[in-house]
């Protein structure tokens, strides 16, 4: 037997040592193990997806489809905005056979669709990828014949047209203000657009096509591609007429062209008894199908001089105050439209009565200050009646009526009335309301009583003007103005946005009833008569307010907001209208004189419009039109007994049958208007129609009837066979142009306006 020696014996039993130093390596290969296990679950479970998408992102090129946005409808069903469909071109470089169709491509493609030459060479080189964008949102025309060149130089396989949508305005300007638009990527950015972007977003479609980790296509083999398609967003209906909102726009533009009103103008047309608007509108605006583009030449003649950063931020300037709401968005000072509020807060709180005196002596006197006067001043109103005093606009008057509500009870109905806080309708841009823009109950003094009493010392904005109006049009209730009242899916599902919500009732229906009769003695020949309309009851009141906070000119006047706001008709109302025109650069700035005549015509379209039936008075009745009936054929005998029926006049040229007469039949002419009748084959008689523009109503009469012409008159004409009347009243506009040849007989309409200083 071999005998073992220690020495090998201990050469297999390994020592302590080498046990220790075993187990230490073994941990940390169990510890490596355990570390890498852990990674790989982190990968692949817990960080499953986002490395996926890293993945995907690396392996796949994914291209948007813009959604097709909802319509916007008005509320008769008419489309205000919609996505119409256009198409993307991509092309496939990595599928141009050969170089001389590359430059082939270079060379006529950029004309073609009007692209950068440069970028188009660098993505023709581009010989790996199979999607490159070369233009995106053409028309219908440019697809048609970008397809056609296509086929001709048999370019099937390289490029491909993907269908894509881009929101379209059908109306331009229309309702600019208030819509908004779009961005590039079909995001709301302004208005309706931008508040309910998020109905009106669809979902975005994807083309997706593989490509390896240089960003280039996958060879054919291998290719991939996938098209999801885009999903349609809800569609809204509006609460506002298109046609309603077109009249609007048309009397305010040329009101603003008129008065140079350097700050812009705005006007609503509301519903009374739900608050919903019908019109909203801003001058000057913008084209919604190229909003980044001014529409004020002058404004953009300046920024054009400039250079570099400071063109660039006058630009952004320019174009965000031509964005901007301004019904909404910008605070004034009402001034004697306010006189509504103080009135109607003292009414409620038994205060005064119809039949209050109210002395004016022509200035209104309060320790520690200036003598304040009235408007009327060195003159005076005297002693009046409440009635009297609004339609005066007595200022006196109404300090004296805010003397008696008081630092305690003003500040309440200032607040009831809405005027320290939002309306809430359902737009972005409405202006923040802070206590610094009014006086506050803990703040406000007996001169901030007086001062705020008339409409001045404190802002507020047209939507919180014609939302207080319209409570006191209506029965005495604070509602909530909307635009929007019902949204349509795709698939038909409705649903409604908004409903009439009252807010809170500011004062009973019997004050609302008592300030409305008083309210239309303002119009039917107060200081608001040049919102008159026959055959309605208008009732308003106007303002002209200055800017107390800005610096005087050189001429040391200040700035000043000409303003009406008022209802029809004013003993059933319907429609409340308000109309602000901002710094007018005219000699004459008086809201009576230059918004109510605006107004005056909304509710001469509107009130027809909403089928409102006319009830003329009888002094109306007298001044009413008839239509002139045709007697052509007829013995003069026959001829003059029609007309004598028809409440008409005549001149005869000739003896014998009738062959001609002027006005033709069916001509609207003023009742006792002259008809000339022509006998036997007479010539008709011309007549030069006379510039009659700023003259006043009796000179325009007697020129136009010396002329053998017939007058018709437009505005306020309840009193119109008074001479102080017609010596008051002058005309603003005339039907026919100056100079033109007319045949006599032919009826001339003049607009009259009355151009007393009532604020």
């Amino acid at each position: 037997m071999k005998r073992i020696h220690r020495q090998d014996v201990s050469m297999r039993v390994p020592s302590r040592r080498t046990w220790q130093r075993a187990l230490i390596i073994l941990t940390l290969i169990v510890g490596c193990f355990c570390v890498v296990c852990g990674k790989l679950a982190a990968l692949q479970i817990v960080g499953h997806d986002e490395w996926q998408a890293l993945a995907s992102e690396q392996q796949l090129a994914d291209s948007a489809i813009s959604d097709k946005r909802g319509t916007i409808y008005d509320r008769n069903g008419a489309v205000l905005a919609q996505s119409v469909e256009v198409a993307t071109v991509v092309m496939m470089p990595a599928e141009i056979p050969d170089e001389s169709v590359r430059l082939m491509i270079c060379a006529e493609l950029p004309e073609l669709l009007s692209i950068d030459a440069m970028k188009l060479e660098k993505q023709t080189k581009k010989t790996g990828s199979r999607y490159e964008v070369v233009k995106s949102k053409i028309g219908e025309a440019l697809r048609t014949t970008f397809i056609e060149w296509v086929k001709e130089k048999n370019l099937t396989g390289v490029f491909r047209v993907i269908q894509d949508y881009k929101r379209e305005y059908p109306h331009g300007s229309t309702l600019s203000c208030v819509l908004g638009f779009t961005g590039t990527d079909n995001t709301g950015l302004e208005g309706l657009e931008a508040k309910y972007n998020e109905l009106l977003a669809g979902k975005a479609g994807r083309v997706i096509t593989t490509k390896n980790g240089w960003g280039d296509a996958f060879p054919n083999d291998i290719q991939y591609e996938t098209t999801i398609d885009a999903e349609e967003g809800e569609s809204l209906y509006l609460t506002v007429d298109v046609n309603i909102q077109k009249i609007v726009e048309n009397y305010l533009e040329v009101a603003v062209a008129e008065t140079g009103a350097a700050n812009r103008a705005s006007a609503i047309v509301m519903d009374v008894y739900t608050g919903e608007v019908l019109a909203m509108a801003t001058k000057g605006d913008y084209d919604l199908n190229n909003p980044r583009v001014l529409q004020n030449p002058d404004t953009a003649a300046q920024i054009a001089l400039l250079a570099g950063d400071e063109k660039s931020d006058a630009l952004l300037t320019a174009l965000q105050k031509q964005w901007k709401n301004k019904a909404i968005s910008e605070f004034y000072e009402p001034g004697s439209v306010f006189k509504i509020f103080t009135a109607s807060a003292a009414l409620e709180e038994g205060l005064i009565s119809e039949n209050s005196d109210f002395f004016c002596n022509g200035t209104y006197t309060m320790a520690g200050v200036r003598t304040m006067k009235c408007h009327v001043f060195p003159r005076s109103h005297g002693s009046q009646t409440l009635a009297e005093a609004i339609s005066h606009s007595c200022n006196p008057a109404f300090m004296k009526i805010g003397s008696l509500l008081g630092t305690g009870l003003f500040p309440v109905y200032h607040e009831r009335f809405g005027f320290t806080a939002l309306t809430g309708i359902d737009m972005l841009g409405e202006a923040r309301v802070t206590p610094t823009l009014y006086h506050s109950a803990s703040a406000i003094t007996a001169v901030d009583v007086a001062t705020s009493s008339i409409g001045q010392t404190f802002k507020v904005t047209p939507i919180q003007m014609i939302t207080g109006v319209s409570a006191v049009a209506s029965d005495g209730n604070l509602r909530t103005p909307y635009v929007v009242s019902r949204s349509v899916a795709a698939d038909g599902t409705e649903r409604v946005v908004n409903t009439p919500t009252v807010r809170t009732r500011v004062i009973s229906n019997n004050t609302a009833s008592r300030m409305r009769t008083m309210l239309e003695g303002v119009v039917d020949g107060g200081g608001a008569k040049n919102a008159y309309v026959a055959g309605y009851r208008v009732a308003g009141k106007t303002g002209t307010s200055e800017k107390t906070d800005q610096a005087a000119a050189a001429n040391g006047r200040k700035n000043a907001v000409a303003s009406f706001c008022g209802f029809a008709p004013a003993d059933d109302p319907r429609i409340a209208v308000i109309v602000m025109i901002d710094e007018p650069q005219t000699y004459i700035r008086y809201g009576g004189t230059l918004a109510a005549p605006v107004a005056q015509k909304i509710f001469a379209d509107v009130l027809p419009y909403l089928d409102v039936e006319p009830q003329y008075t009888e002094d109306e009745l007298k001044t009413l039109c008839t239509t002139v009936p045709d007697v052509t054929g007829k013995p003069l005998s026959a001829a003059v007994n029609t007309l004598k029926s028809a409440e008409l006049s005549y001149r005869a040229v000739g003896d014998g049958t009738v062959t001609a007469q002027s006005p033709p039949a069916g001509t609207a002419i003023t009742k006792n208007g002259t008809v000339v009748l022509y006998t036997d084959g007479q010539q008709l008689e011309q007549a030069i129609v006379p510039d009659v523009t700023a003259k006043t109503l009796l000179e325009a009469n007697e020129l136009l009837t010396d002329a053998g012409l017939n007058v018709r008159i437009i505005g306020w004409t309840d009193e119109v066979d008074d001479l102080n009347t017609q010596r008051q009243a002058v005309v603003a506009e005339q039907s026919i142009e100056k100079l033109s040849a007319v045949a006599k007989g032919t009826v001339v309409e003049v607009r009259i306006l009355y151009r007393d200083a009532i604020e």
